[in-house]
């Protein structure tokens, strides 16, 4: 795993300009989430998980398929395919992530936001638009 810098209280693993495997990022991610999970108190009233992590990078030409999501959605025999395809733990339907494609990883503890599925989706809009202003000069909406 890459080493991340802590922006702003956010843990920051900033590879946007390399091409990183899904299979490895998926992996970060999951270590990521294993090693806060002693912190969060899933069993007691503590909760000592106060910081977030954003992982950026690109991927190379890869598929996802979400947990509920069918393959005739991919218009191509997933077996013959040049380009990878991987189920993983989301929802949604299939994603195809490539080269030149910003993909940002967002891993927070909930327990500190709105339990309102349409707001968190919003929050994460504006989060994403506000990283790459400032960023990346990028005017996003």
């Amino acid at each position: 795993m890459p080493l991340a810098s802590v922006v702003g209280g956010c843990e920051l693993f900033d590879l946007h300009q390399q091409i990183v495997p899904l299979v490895d990022s998926w992996g970060w991610q999951k270590s990521i989430v294993e090693r806060r999970k002693p912190l969060v108190g899933i069993d007691t009233d503590t909760d000592e998980d106060h910081s977030d992590t954003l992982i950026a990078l690109q991927h190379p030409p890869v598929y996802t398929l979400g947990n509920g999501s069918s393959e005739k959605y991919l218009n191509f025999n997933i077996e013959d395919s040049p380009i990878e395809s991987h189920r993983i733990d989301r929802a949604g339907e299939v994603t195809y992530h490539g080269p030149g494609q910003l993909v940002l990883y967002p891993i927070l503890n909930l327990r500190y936001q709105k339990k309102d599925l349409n707001w968190y989706q919003r929050s994460l809009e504006t989060v994403v638009n506000r990283a790459l202003q400032s960023a990346f000069s990028i005017k996003a909406s």
